[in-house]
């Protein structure tokens, strides 16, 4: 079972815990590097477009990737979404469909999948595999979710996402702070998106980022919009995502009342006495039970028709000018190409 977030890594001021891990991450940091320069990636006959993360989990990446999804295919590219599908039990690639369970694709494959009817969903770890059968299948545009640290296939763009209030968290690399990379590996990406609730503001005035200006920067802000039946109801909301203060902080800021917040480690599989537990604590509230679509995805068989999923509704304006960004990105590419 995963452990859940350590509070220390997001504390601005490394603790003494974290400086005393600090060299596993610089070990850790040497190994992402080798893995990196020995890999050699391979370049394939459609655009590829990654969307990633610096940071261990907790930036609401999987919205952004359903809403570029969507927004490509409205112009018109065939795409096909590639991913390792955590916690599936799959080696070989394989195409998701409506037959499969959290427990064989992964939860985030099976919301992909359900959010994005017409777009393929594959998963596997050998994400080229995948990719060769997706184009074999009739896909012009492969989105790699998870894809910013994936060296096997070569990338046309880049998106490194980054939550706009836990930032870089203390800067240092695994075990020692949230870092997948060392910090200085964010410049490499093309486009950056800071993601959370609430307008204006960002990381950008808190956290100093290694970011050159000419890079495109966006804010995505993103809310929940509960069903008018929950307005006024008292409610237990539970989840297991990378942070999850950032859904109990979504649905008070949706002005709904929250009676009881219950954390579980990114990626949880409830079992049914997990979610006895729930329903008997709820039933000695008079609370209706809520979580996160991707939670929602991990329920057990029965349970999810007692629990409410939200989803998490993201600024349109913001996902319109990244997909132009993206297009640019890609075209800018092809001109290049046919300069050569």
């Amino acid at each position: 079972m995963l452990l859940a977030t350590p509070r220390f890594w997001y504390v601005r001021r490394p603790t003494p815990l974290a400086r005393l891990l600090q060299p596993l991450g610089w070990l850790y940091g040497l190994g992402v590097r080798w893995h990196r320069r020995s890999s050699r990636p391979r370049r394939l006959p459609v655009p590829v477009v990654s969307v990633g993360n610096i940071t261990l989990g907790g930036t609401g990446k999987t919205p952004l990737v359903i809403a570029l999804a969507r927004a490509l295919q409205h112009r018109g590219w065939r795409v096909a979404v590639l991913l390792r599908g955590y916690g599936s039990t799959r080696q070989a690639p394989c195409r998701v469909d409506a037959g499969h369970c959290a427990a064989r694709v992964g939860d985030e494959a099976l919301e992909l999948h359900q959010q994005l009817p017409e777009a393929q969903v594959w998963v596997g770890r050998d994400r080229l595999a995948s990719a060769r059968a997706a184009i074999a299948a009739g896909a012009t545009l492969l989105l790699l979710d998870d894809g910013l640290q994936h060296w096997s296939l070569a990338r046309d763009c880049d998106i490194s996402v980054l939550d706009s209030l836990h930032g870089l968290g203390n800067g240092l690399v695994f075990p020692a702070g949230p870092l997948r990379e060392p910090v200085g590996e964010l410049g490499r990406a093309d486009l950056l998106v800071l993601t959370g609730g609430g307008t204006g503001g960002g990381v950008g005035a808190e956290v100093p980022l290694p970011w050159p200006v000419a890079k495109p920067r966006f804010r995505l802000v993103s809310w929940i919009e509960p069903p008018p039946g929950l307005a006024g109801q008292p409610l237990l909301a539970f989840c297991g995502i990378g942070l999850p203060a950032k859904f109990f902080a979504a649905l008070e800021q949706a002005g709904l009342l929250l009676v009881e917040r219950l954390g579980f480690p990114d990626h949880h599989p409830y079992a049914p006495e997990d979610l006895e537990r729930l329903q008997h604590r709820a039933a000695a509230l008079h609370a209706t039970l809520v979580t996160t679509v991707k939670d929602w995805q991990r329920l057990p068989g029965g349970w999810q028709q007692r629990v409410v999923a939200l989803p998490l509704q993201l600024d349109a304006a913001a996902v319109a000018a990244i997909t132009t960004a993206v297009v640019r990105q890609l075209g800018s590419l092809r001109d290049a190409g046919a300069d050569g």
